[in-house]
């Protein structure tokens, strides 16, 4: 087929010299009105807190290729995500498609080979070219007939604006105006095998059949190009001031890599001894990635969905978070960028926590990350009402049962308000080492303040304890010199609090050499295992955690735990699992509790929940959540207590000693009887062991 003669096509055919030249002023004119635009908005980004270096560029070039242009997370919505790929897909194609063009008309024009034609426009690579486009062409007109069809029918999904109907008309009428471009040309031209262009040739065919004739084909292709041409190019210089923004925000947002789950901005207390600030108050003291991220935001509302307090109904909605934080940094920082004409303006913006994110919203997140897990570009909604926590806890913005949890913490070293001298009585009777009693450990248990205080929890920790006993684990706790990781008061703002209680911590564990290669941790709540392992880094810390359901998954598997099979008693009870949002989205933690469930009720029925695994739902319990005085029925995780009560099993496994409360308190309020019991006490009911403790 390469070569075959005159399998080409005229490149800018029936377009004159002079036409040319206007049209490449104009391109010329629009590709300078984007980068004004696109620049103006790096330098916004730029007024930004200064982040640490860009990741490698192998890195970047990994993230590029898997984020954005495959769109790796825009997976899960089937329809949604397959459209918008259509739609992507198909118009980077036909923008490659119209930058070969002109690639090739400059070409030709630089060098044009001996007996003139094209450069490489021509043979195999024309038979390639020619239906490739026609496709994706196709592509794009399907994508744009999801969307209108979405927006029309179901607007609350993603908020409408006029903006939105003229770019998805854009990118339709580029492409339908292309086919008839198309079918023009192949009737005016006579193209050798025209049928490559699989739309065109039934257009042209369809002309001719009108009567149109070549010679009036030539006239009505010189209008439908300037009509094509101009379409495109309103486009392009449209990208900056539409939804479109976020197809270069949203780029380089991917380009960095996904959000780490779980993992707050560091804050340095000399930086807050030199500046006196400790949060954010203004649009200016988010980071230059975080303002990046206002203008990836493409307002799809998957957070919202995704969303555990949005779900129960509380103030929450991360979408309009974001979007608040938006306009108020087009309103303050833009409007005092030079250049702008509102430059040298003396308003200084809204109160962002209270007027721009209002208190009830600040307040009602759970900081479970579901947000940020599902957002396609990467937008940490988390990331931005953490920091107004922490500017609103320094500023004495928090009252009632959470800022008593913090002074509780603040005299005592746990929320619970409890003397230390107290952190031990959860082992009565067990005879548990502490670390000065067994120094040689090869691991310390941290206990945590639920276990140490709560009764319910105690049974946990019992529990766990006889399952290490009867593995042969050499273990110790910290005892009384355990103290609160901290982990509530940072996700409620108390950042000053937390690195209180995390230096007097990591005292103890270079004591007793935890850690940088040392003894290893196990613990059973993923909050603090989450602490331990990111918030500490963030101080230093090299320390090896591990959560009770990892641990025990291991000394399952390599068979230093026995367990016995199910007992009359309950083997035929079903049994269903919820996971906990700190340890199997955050932590990754999902088949370790399964594997441990299965061999310890080998037959019992077990019924999976709809939301499970890294989709799992929150129990509302995170971010300080458990401290504030909230009815169960008005909690967030009230749905996922109809999902429990919905699979009727007689148990519900967990995994977490927030998610046993709020569980069996929110299933007590709905006078549901299913028995809510950490996986520990469920395998240690199956142990071979004759402790009777």
């Amino acid at each position: 087929m390469a070569s075959l003669p005159g399998l080409s096509r005229e490149i800018f055919g029936n377009v004159s010299a002079e036409a040319r030249l206007l049209f490449y002023g104009l391109s010329c004119l629009v590709v300078a009105v984007l980068a004004q635009a696109v620049i103006r908005r790096v330098r916004l980004w730029l007024r930004g807190r200064p982040e640490s270096g860009l990741p490698p560029w192998r890195t970047i070039g990994r993230n590029l290729w898997r984020l954005a242009l495959l769109q790796r997370r825009n997976r899960g919505r089937t329809s949604a995500h397959a459209a918008h790929l259509l739609l992507f897909g198909g118009f980077c194609l036909l923008l490659l498609g119209t930058t070969l063009i002109g690639v090739e008309h400059w070409l030709a024009a630089l060098w044009t080979p001996a007996g003139g034609g094209p450069v490489f426009h021509k043979g195999l690579y024309y038979a390639i070219y020619e239906p490739v486009l026609d496709f994706a062409g196709l592509a794009v007109l399907a994508g744009c007939a999801f969307f209108a069809h979405r927006r029309w029918r179901q607007p609350r999904t993603s908020p409408n604006a006029p903006g939105d109907w003229l770019v998805l008309g854009l990118l339709a009428s580029i492409s339908v105006t292309g086919y008839l471009l198309e079918g023009l040309r192949i009737l005016r031209e006579q193209t050798p095998l025209p049928w490559l262009s699989f739309v065109g040739a039934p257009l042209a065919h369809g002309f001719a059949a009108a009567g149109l004739t070549a010679a009036g084909a030539a006239t009505a292709h010189q209008i439908a190009w300037w009509i094509h041409a101009v379409l495109a190019l309103g486009l392009i210089g449209l990208f900056p001031y539409s939804r479109l923004l976020h197809a270069i925000a949203g780029t380089l947002r991917l380009a960095g890599g996904p959000v780490r789950l779980g993992n707050l901005r560091p804050v340095s207390i000399e930086e807050v001894e030199a500046t006196g600030e400790l949060g954010v108050t203004r649009i200016e003291q988010f980071s230059r990635g975080q303002l990046m991220a206002l203008d990836a935001c493409v307002a799809c509302g998957r957070c919202d969905q995704a969303c555990p307090a949005h779900e129960a109904g509380q103030p929450l909605s991360p979408r309009e978070v974001v979007l608040g934080l938006r306009a108020e940094m087009d309103r303050t920082v833009l409007a005092r960028s030079p250049g702008h004409p509102g430059e040298g303006t003396s308003d200084e913006g809204r109160d962002l926590a209270g007027e721009v994110v209002g208190s009830p919203a600040l307040w009602a997140c759970t900081t479970c990350s579901a947000c940020a897990e599902v957002c396609p570009l990467a937008v940490n909604p988390v990331g931005f009402l953490l920091d107004l926590r922490r500017a609103t806890v320094t500023a004495s913005g928090l009252r009632g049962t959470p800022a008593q949890a913090l002074q509780k913490t603040l005299r005592a070293g746990n929320p619970w308000g409890m003397s230390s001298g107290e952190r031990m009585a959860w082992a009565a009777g067990l005879e548990v080492p502490t670390i000065e009693e067994n120094p040689d450990c090869e691991l310390v248990y941290w206990v945590g303040c639920a276990a140490a205080y709560d009764r319910r929890i105690q049974k946990v920790a019992r529990s766990l304890v006889r399952l290490m006993r009867a593995a042969g684990v050499n273990f110790a706790v910290l005892g009384n010199r355990e103290q609160c990781t901290g982990e509530s008061a940072r996700r409620m703002g108390d950042e000053l609090l937390f690195q209180e209680l995390a230096g007097r911590n990591l005292e103890s564990f270079r004591k007793h050499g935890i850690g940088a290669g040392g003894k290893r941790i196990v613990a059973h709540c993923p909050h603090c295992v989450n602490s331990l392992r990111q918030d500490y880094a963030q101080m230093g810390a090299r320390l090896d955690v591990v959560h009770h359901t990892e641990f025990l998954d291991d000394l399952l598997t390599s068979g230093r735990l026995a367990v016995k099979g199910p007992d009359g008693g309950n083997a035929a009870a079903p049994l269903t699992y919820h996971d906990p949002c700190y340890l199997a989205r955050v932590g990754g933690g999902v088949d370790e509790p399964r594997r441990l469930l299965r061999a310890a009720r080998q037959g019992a029925p077990f019924t999976e929940l709809p939301r499970k695994g890294r989709n799992t739902a929150c129990c509302g319990a995170g971010g300080g959540r458990m401290w504030f005085d909230e009815a169960p029925e008005r909690r967030a995780g009230r749905e996922r207590l109809a999902e429990i009560e919905a699979a009727g099993a007689d148990t519900l496994a967990v995994s977490c000693p927030f998610c046993l409360v709020m569980m069996t308190e929110g299933l007590a309020a709905r006078d549901v009887t299913t028995n809510v019991r950490d996986v520990a006490e469920i395998l240690d009911d199956q142990l071979q062991s004759d402790s009777t403790a």
